[in-house]
């Protein structure tokens, strides 16, 4: 009888364990965070400083931050995709939804979506779009989404005429260019701190404001910048995670607004 009795008693501690394993820590404001404690965050260059508004917002919720950040544009998703970090935050969801596409992952941008990017035509030389001569030098970025944004607003201004119903744009869907404009495309983190190779330059307004220069003072805005979402990129089985949450609930601050107004100048606009 004693023995069923410690048998029994081993079995319901046994099980309370399984059962306590099961339920995840709490942190301090009683949210569950399963087994996530640290935080890996790629980012690109430009938005290191940026990102490290969201550390003490996340240590609150009992969560450590780790900061990567990346030269171009392309290596966030290969770590993502490597798994050497959990999560990125650099990209517009057209851009994501082409690497997706012509890299068969399934990378998910979660919502609610953090900004957006105003999109302009820049020139160190000329301040009126009917100032850029025939033969002009036009700069364009080198990736299929911002390459497709650039040349899409020089149509939207008539300097251009595209081929119709073409998705994504090259220079080869160029169908009229009565200006004889040049198009040179390079790499979009570049194209602003070399602005003054080139006649003009289309181009993300965040670029504008880390190369130091006013983003505010474009030739044009394209009309299509609340198209172009940014927000947290993870892969398909952490989409609904509860750190994911907590990321995007440590990111919707003042001290973020603040940031985008001081430091962006208006061309990141916060979406909350």
């Amino acid at each position: 009888m004693k023995k069923t009795v410690v048998c029994i008693m081993v079995l319901i501690v046994t099980s309370l364990l399984f059962v306590l394993a099961g339920c995840g820590t709490l942190d301090n404001s009683g949210t569950a965070q399963g087994d996530k404690k640290v935080i890996k965050l790629g980012v690109r260059a430009d938005g290191a400083e940026r990102a490290e508004l969201l550390r003490m917002p996340l240590e609150k919720l009992g969560y450590t931050l780790e900061v990567t950040p990346f030269e171009d544009s392309i290596l966030p998703n290969v770590a993502l995709g490597e798994k050497s970090i959990d999560v990125n935050w650099y990209q517009h969801l057209p851009y994501l939804e082409s690497y997706n596409k012509s890299k068969g992952t399934d990378f998910v941008m979660v919502k609610p979506y953090t900004h957006y990017a105003r999109f302009g035509l820049y020139s160190d030389k000329y301040t009126d779009v009917k100032q850029i001569p025939d033969g002009a030098v036009i700069g364009l970025c080198n990736d299929t989404t911002n390459r497709n944004r650039g040349l899409k607003m020089l149509a939207e201004l008539g300097l251009i005429t595209l081929n119709q119903g073409v998705e994504n744009a090259t220079i080869y869907d160029v169908k009229d260019n009565p200006h004889k404009f040049k198009f040179v495309e390079a790499e979009m983190t570049s194209l602003a701190q070399a602005i003054g190779d080139y006649d003009a330059i289309a181009l993300a307004s965040a670029h504008m404001a880390n190369a130091g220069k006013d983003p505010s003072k474009y030739l044009a805005e394209s009309k299509d910048s609340k198209d172009y979402a940014l927000g947290f990129v993870v892969r398909q089985e952490d989409k609904d995670a509860q750190w994911v949450q907590d990321l995007i609930k440590a990111s919707q601050t003042d001290e973020m607004k603040a940031y985008f107004a001081q430091h962006d100048k208006g061309a990141l606009v916060p979406m909350w």
